[in-house]
């Protein structure tokens, strides 16, 4: 599943100074487009009691560009001024996405020592090899889907000010076909691993599914421009991912838990009474850990459990938005 690039432009909302002739009550509607940068990534280890064990990273690229709708519900004061706000917010990839899978592997002593198994060398003919085993890089295609639903209220403190709370849920899942790899062994792994391998190499998905509450603040500018700040936070963030090794005809899936931090800001121009145009840009940041399981689909049957995993992402969105209210 994996998180709707807390991306986000989830972080512009539909929220306008309206003029006191207004109704009291507006429905809005927004198209826009925005930009999605960051990555997602999965860490796992599995050590024994004697501390020996391997480590593996993949790091996969969420940079895209988005495409938005909202629509929601937006109440005035007796002034004219924002009070409750409703939205729910779209966003999903109009491209394929660019960067590159990065994956990395780390193994201790004892491994190495036993790393090249192919003649000519005899078994345990490696040696000690301290740092990063094997990286290589993959070519990415990227689909992405986003959805943001969120609701504040506008305490004013002033007529120019307004915090009041907020909380939402944001849901994102990320889709991902790897191809072309080209991976590097050092050391003791240089001989065996260092290759060029075309076509698919594997798929992945991850979702991420974030409950938030945070504090939502408004200032005034005039008439026409307004800044809006929200700030979240979830103690109940989780993920789930789905890691297809298409060439080591091998599954892994996991489940985590964690928090999620964001941090949005939108500057809003009122061109005219029903009009406005948003310019938005939100920081996420999630770090969730569990348990993944290993499913080999080769015939041999190996099913690995119980390895430690932690699914994280950094994700920065910048949004346009146009709306109109009702």
């Amino acid at each position: 599943m994996a998180a709707i690039c807390l991306f986000l432009s989830s972080s512009v909302t539909v929220q306008a100074a309206q003029p006191v002739q207004q109704s009291s009550n507006d429905i809005t509607f927004g198209l826009g487009i925005g930009y999605l940068n960051g990555n997602t990534l999965y860490h796992i280890s599995s050590y024994d009691t004697t501390g020996q064990g391997i480590e593996s990273e993949l790091e996969f690229p969420l940079k895209t560009f988005l495409f938005s709708i909202q629509g929601g519900y937006l109440s005035k004061d007796p002034k004219g001024r924002d009070k409750v706000k409703i939205t729910l917010q779209w966003l999903t990839s109009i491209d394929n996405g660019s960067g590159k899978l990065k994956d990395s592997d780390w193994l201790t002593n004892n491994y190495d020592i036993q790393a090249p198994p192919s003649p000519p060398n005899p078994p345990n003919s490696g040696y000690p090899h301290p740092g990063k085993d094997i990286y290589s890089e993959s070519d990415i295609s990227l689909k992405a889907n986003i959805i943001d639903i969120r609701g504040s209220y506008n305490n004013w403190v002033s007529d120019t000010l307004s915090v009041g709370p907020s909380g939402g849920f944001l849901y994102q899942k990320f889709q991902f076909d790897a191809s072309n790899v080209q991976q590097v062994g050092y050391g003791p792994y240089s001989p065996w691993y260092t290759v060029t391998v075309p076509g698919k190499v594997l798929t992945y998905e991850v979702t991420y599914a974030i409950p938030y509450l945070g504090v939502h603040s408004q200032i005034q500018l005039g008439h026409q421009f307004q800044t809006i700040i929200d700030l979240g936070y979830s103690p109940w963030a989780w993920a789930d991912d789905k890691d297809d090794h298409v060439l080591r005809q091998k599954v892994s899936k996991a489940s985590t838990t964690g928090k999620a931090y964001l941090a949005a800001a939108t500057m809003q121009w009122n061109i005219q009474d029903n009009d406005c145009l948003q310019v938005g840009g939100q920081y996420l940041k999630i770090d969730t850990t569990g348990t993944q399981t290993q499913t080999f689909y080769d015939g041999s049957g190996l099913v690995y459990t119980g390895i430690h995993d932690k699914i994280t992402s950094q994700q920065t969105t910048i949004t346009v938005l146009f709306s109109r209210w009702f």
